[in-house]
């Protein structure tokens, strides 16, 4: 006898069944939705069922599930969390700017994209987690802990700690920077357990630039399942770590190593993070505890070049890095991170990217033979009428006469430059002649600013057709 739908008693049990199992799927958060279980945020996150949110086991184990499918071992976005921290004095100051370039999803995906804070607030398409909600009462009480709690006081009554100079802004509660601090091993721990397929967690803050491009493929040429930490070296306290303002990455199998292996980590580590000032040392504190050390060779505590720790117009240029691929700025303004993102969107990545590239493009059309008002930050060598008789001097080709003689004026001093074939630059300042052979932009002083009613002019000069002998191979 066929069944008809009328008379059928099983087809509704089978359509309710299908619905509550749906029902559960969109409200359960230890469900998988491309590749990343779902945040809720201020809450812990949960277990992964799919993959090993709360996984102990080394990469490679019968306990690890792969994060993504073997291929050509070039790495895309996909393959990478872009972890972006910011804090709720500084997110509507530095961060929205990033939101049309960086962050955009015409660069990355967002689902590949957890931006961090110490408040909750939804922006565009993205939700900041507050990676502060679960710190222990303990924790919490601490006054460094004060600005965390002053932050939604202040929005409350319609006072903005964002520093635009309009109607109900102000600078905000003090001791940000104190308690960022705070953040490194919770965002660490949470975007372990929440995006376990990740082959790398790249960290960048708001006043970081990624050239993003160029770090993929940076990092491809390392194995994401062995425990790699990189970043630009830094050393507090007898530890060697990643800077956090240059950015750095973590590879899966060192936060296998780490983190993964002790749900408690975080906790474990409380007093040491209340003891000690900077939140990237304490990372690298806590890795170096579970045998995970910076470096490009098996944790050598040695990174050569392209994390770099200050804005472009203070960075050294020089033979050493003039070749190598450039991976980030720090201190970057939101007009840096528009004009670095411009100039990223016109390079094609079949290449990296070089220092060089960057300075030619960037730099070199806006330096001047000299620039008065202005200081390059020369230092190598120091000229001044106290030891002009025994100033130092380089080994290779220089005019002793005029080397002597450069603390006399500006003039005297481009000429000791110009007769030392290894100088890129100089700078005058009353009787002292700096010169370098490395080359940096430096800032000025604009006219009506204060400097040039209360000091003496600093005039500073450049040698940048020199740069033709530095050649990259």
């Amino acid at each position: 006898m066929v069944t008809t739908v009328k008379n059928n008693r099983v087809l509704p049990v089978l359509i309710i069944t299908a619905c509550l199992t749906l029902f559960y799927c969109l409200l359960d958060p230890s469900v998988e939705r491309f590749g990343a279980a779902t945040v809720l945020f201020g809450q812990p996150p949960a277990p992964d069922t799919a993959g090993g949110a709360a996984q102990s086991s080394t990469p490679g184990s019968t306990n690890s599930k792969p994060a993504q499918p073997d291929d050509n071992g070039k790495l895309t976005e996909d393959d990478v969390l872009l972890i972006m921290k910011t804090g709720g004095t500084t997110v509507y100051r530095r961060l929205l700017v990033h939101l049309l370039t960086s962050l955009s999803p015409e660069r990355i995906n967002p689902s590949n994209v957890v931006i961090y804070s110490d408040y909750a607030e939804t922006i565009g398409s993205f939700t900041t987690v507050n990676i502060l909600a679960n710190m222990t009462p303990t924790t919490q009480s601490n006054s460094e802990f004060d600005i965390y709690h002053a932050v939604p006081q202040y929005i409350a009554h319609n006072v903005y700690p964002e520093s635009a100079n309009i109607e109900g802004d102000v600078s905000g509660p003090d001791g940000g920077w104190v308690l960022d601090k705070y953040k490194f091993l919770p965002l660490m721990d949470h975007a372990g357990r929440t995006w376990p397929r990740a082959r790398w967690y790249v960290y960048m803050e708001d006043d970081t630039y990624l050239f993003l491009p160029n770090v993929l493929a940076y990092l491809s040429s390392f194995d994401w399942k062995a425990p790699h930490y990189l970043g630009s070296t830094a050393f507090k306290a007898n530890v060697t770590f990643a800077h956090g303002g240059s950015g750095f990455a973590l590879s899966r199998g060192a936060w296998e190593k780490s983190f993964g292996q002790n749900p408690q980590l975080v906790e474990d580590f409380d007093e040491y993070t209340s003891q000690h000032g900077c939140g990237d040392h304490i990372l690298g504190r806590v890795l170096n505890e579970y045998g995970v050390r910076l470096g490009e060779n098996g944790g050598d505590e040695q990174f050569s070049w392209g994390f770099n720790g200050v804005v472009h117009w203070g960075f050294p240029f020089k033979r050493a890095n003039w070749c190598a691929p450039l991976l980030s700025w720090h201190k970057a303004h939101g007009r840096d991170v528009t004009r670095y993102y411009e100039l990223e969107k016109t390079w094609d990545y079949q290449t990296p990217m070089l220092h060089g590239d960057f300075f030619k493009r960037i730099i070199a059309p806006d330096l001047d033979k000299r620039r008065e008002w202005w200081d390059n930050m020369s230092s190598l060598f120091e000229i001044t009428s106290s030891n002009a008789d025994s100033a130092p001097a380089p080994q290779s080709k220089y005019n002793a006469s005029l080397w002597a003689d450069a603390w006399k004026s500006a003039d005297a001093c481009d000429a000791a430059c110009e007769a030392w074939d290894e100088c890129m630059q100089w700078s005058y300042y009353d009787d002292l002649c700096k010169l370098d052979d490395r080359l940096i932009m430096g800032s000025g002083y604009a006219p009506g600013m204060f400097q040039r009613k209360t000091g003496l002019m600093v005039t500073s000069g450049w040698y940048p057709e020199r740069i033709a002998s530095w050649v990259c191979n």
